[in-house]
Parts: C-alpha cells; structure tokens; sequence
C-alpha cells in the first residue's frame, strides 16, 4: 500500500479551517492509518495433512527487501501456523518437516485483516513404524513394508552384524531403534537397530542309571550315547 503524497501546510492563529484543509487532514491521518493495518496483516497457515505433529512443521514467509518472518506454532485449540506484521506486497510463504517435500505458495498483500491459506505436504521418506520388542525378522519386514532400508544393526555389545544377513540373530528382540516410533525419514535415510545377544546352550545328554553295572557294562553304556568314560574311583564298602 503507498501512501498519498502529503503536502505540508501551516496556518496561522486566528485564521479559518477550510473543509478542504480539515477533509486533508482526515484523509492524511486514515491514509496513515491504513497503512499501519497493512503492516500488520497477519497470514494463517493450515496444513492439511491428518495426523501429522504440527508443532515439527516449519512455516516461513520470505521476500527479497525483507527480513524472513517465521510463523508462530499453533497454540491449541487451533491448528494454524500464524505469520503476524507482514508488509504489503507479495510474499513467499514455506512449509518445511522433514521427511517431506518442502511446499511453497505466494500471497499478496495489499490491505488490512487476515488471509487465510491451506497446504498440504506430500512425503518424501517413510514413517518409522514402532519396533521395540519384535523380533528382528518381523522388524526387518515392517522397515521393507515402509520403504525404509536398515542401514546398521548391532546386537547389544556392540558387535555389527550384516543387516542382509543377521543369521542367529533373526529370532532375537529390537532393543533400541533409530529413529523413533512415528518419526518421518529424511529421503535417502534409513534406519538403525540394536538387538538382544543370543543366549548360548551347550547340548545336554541324559545320563542313563550306571547303579550295578561293571565298569566295563558302564563304560560301553556311556560310549553308547556319545559319552568318554573318564576317570574312575574305587569306594571300598
């Protein structure tokens, strides 16, 4: 918004105040106020996308001869991003949150109030669903179902294992994943996983009753099942 072109004029004590000169001054002072309103017209931004944390969306509005102006986050109830004091004339305004492509559109000002605007953001990388707890070869299915590749897996000393080819490790728990539950991937990111350690049994063989064999009958009993008859002590009765 210009202003109209003031043309500055005194009087003197005593002489009259013509209508034009007070209509001028009318006009100088709403010319001077609207102008102000348009200085403080305010932008509110609604994203569209259900579900999305809105406190994680970033909302920007920029121009070449001015100073970016950052929305403030919506304070519930409401569920608008809200850009305050923007000047008059045409501004670009940003949706940004990572894991989805950045969203611009213009607006134009040219008076005082409100404009309202909708965007929607449209994903870029995957959802990281919730994996804590489930076996790594239910996790690794659900990160292939949500187009996020596992970038690094560890068991929980700390030793890397092929995220490919886990091995013994396929039946074992998701300990702690990277990134969280519902967090939006960055395009190109991937996920990190810690699992438990396999528990490690050594086979166990049932030893059958040797009570009342000779030493050679408990011998070839023991041999029979996989067994080496070790060393022997004598008990006199």
């Amino acid at each position: 918004m210009d202003l109209t072109p003031f043309i500055k004029k005194t009087v003197t004590p005593g002489e009259p105040l013509t209508a034009q000169a007070w209509n001028d001054v009318v006009e100088g002072i709403d010319g001077a106020y609207q102008f102000l309103l348009a200085t403080q017209h305010t932008v509110r931004v609604q994203i569209t996308n259900p579900g999305l944390d809105l406190d994680q969306v970033r909302v920007t509005a920029t121009r070449s001869d001015a100073a970016p102006v950052e929305a403030v986050r919506p304070v519930a109830p409401g569920t608008a991003h809200v850009l305050s004091r923007l000047e008059a004339g045409a501004w670009t305004i940003t949706a940004e949150l990572p894991g989805f492509q950045t969203e611009t559109t213009t607006v134009t000002i040219a008076d005082s109030g409100e404009t309202a605007v909708s965007m929607a953001l449209t994903q870029a990388g995957g959802i990281m669903p919730d994996l804590f707890g489930a076996n790594l070869g239910v996790a690794r299915a659900a990160l292939a179902a949500a187009r996020i590749p596992l970038v690094r897996l560890l068991d929980f000393s700390g030793r890397d294992l092929p995220p490919a080819t886990p091995g013994d490790y396929e039946n074992q728990p998701v300990l702690v994943q990277w990134p969280a539950f519902d967090a939006a991937l960055p395009p190109g990111g991937g996920a990190r996983l810690v699992v438990a350690v396999p528990v490690e049994t050594e086979p166990a063989v049932a030893i059958p009753s040797l009570t009342s064999l000779t030493q050679a009958e408990a011998q070839r009993a023991l041999e029979s099942i996989g067994l080496t008859l070790g060393r022997v002590s004598f008990v006199s009765r």
